[in-house]
């Protein structure tokens, strides 16, 4: 119980921003998303699990699902495709809203395993957090599905069967690749940059890709600064503090929609409309802003509708006994003038 509570406590004090999109269509959300299963050492296999019982009964799949808050558009077209799909299959789905709070999101979880669920679906922040109670499940014979996050801790891997997700070093990558052929085009071979990031190490590693992408693109890059925001506000004003001191700045990159369009915030009230914003997440706003034409230039796009989608194919992969491979990354794409890219055509592969 003790170290129940004590990981309860320590994930809710971690600050994340991973995965909170928009709302507006794009080709990569209304397509079959691009995925590849990656062996990385570890396959699923259906066993004799509660899971397989309930689908040779004439009983409909009990399936708990749980988010780590629908507060946000990306999961909110999370939950609505996976909804709709699991109509479509006849299942019976339980849902918990985590509310932004580990141990709602616990107790929910908690509760939908002792009502027999056959199936658990999570898309959680707090997901060291949830060792315990997928511990239960995997004894209980309730496969773990995980959305969202293909990044988890080895503790975390071993109980459950499946994850799915956008890559953050890719995705970063993808980005910083799009922006070095923006910014050849433009005849600038050169970037002092500042990054708004996080805490987390996924974070850090949406930052990483995109620094990494614009020099394999040719061009010299200088991270003038990179600050931990968890706000569209925090990020405002480390961008007003980026263009006091870095004059010589060129471009601002927010690894989520909060962090970007606080920096936008920022060159606006500073006009500072010069320094452009490339961001993460692909928020409504943020496309707006794309539309028009202003500084605000590029977004990394996530499917969290394709992730759904993907994450039901897999269930009924499990349920027919199929093996498959654990970890099953979902391609990012680009948002820019030119409309929604997929990760081919930016890469060129």
């Amino acid at each position: 119980m003790k170290k129940t509570l004590s990981m309860i406590l320590a994930a809710a004090l971690m600050v994340s921003m991973v995965g909170c999109s928009g709302t507006k269509n794009t080709t990569a959300e209304t397509t079959k998303p691009q995925t590849e299963a990656v062996s990385q050492g570890d396959t699923a296999e259906a066993d004799t699990t509660k899971a397989m019982e309930a689908k040779d009964t004439s009983e409909p799949l009990k399936v708990g699902l749980s988010f780590v808050s629908l507060n946000f558009p990306y999961f909110v077209r999370m939950y609505e495709q996976f909804m709709d799909e699991a109509k479509q299959n006849g299942w019976d789905v339980s849902f918990v809203d985590g509310n932004l709070d580990a141990a709602t999101q616990l107790n929910g979880i908690q509760d939908m395993i002792n009502n027999d669920v056959d199936v658990m679906v999570v898309s959680a922040w707090f997901i060291d957090a949830m060792e315990d109670v997928f511990a239960q499940c995997k004894e209980k014979g309730i496969p773990v599905f995980i959305i969202g996050n293909t990044q988890n801790p080895d503790a975390i891997n071993d109980l459950i069967v499946y994850a799915c997700g956008t890559e953050h070093y890719d995705a970063g990558f993808l980005g910083g690749t799009w922006a070095s052929g923006y910014f050849n085009d433009l005849g600038k071979t050169e970037l002092n940059i500042a990054i708004m990031s996080g805490s987390t190490e996924q974070m850090k590693q949406r930052g990483q890709g995109f620094v990494d992408g614009l020099t394999k693109g040719g061009i010299k890059v200088e991270v003038k600064n990179e600050y931990d925001v968890s706000t569209r506000e925090d990020a405002m004003a480390s961008a007003e503090d980026a263009l006091t001191v870095y004059s010589d700045l060129d471009l601002i990159y927010g690894v989520s929609a909060q962090g970007s369009l606080g920096a936008y915030d920022a060159t606006v009230g500073a006009n500072r409309t010069e320094v452009y914003v490339v961001g993460y997440d692909g928020e409504d706003e943020e496309l707006e802003l794309i539309d028009k034409k202003l500084n605000y230039i590029a977004t990394i796009t996530q499917d969290p509708a394709g992730e759904a989608s993907t994450t039901v194919e897999y269930i009924l992969k499990y349920l027919d006994g199929e093996k498959f491979d654990k970890i099953v990354p979902i391609s990012a794409g680009i948002y820019c003038a030119e409309g929604q890219l997929t990760s081919e055509q930016v890469l060129g592969n």
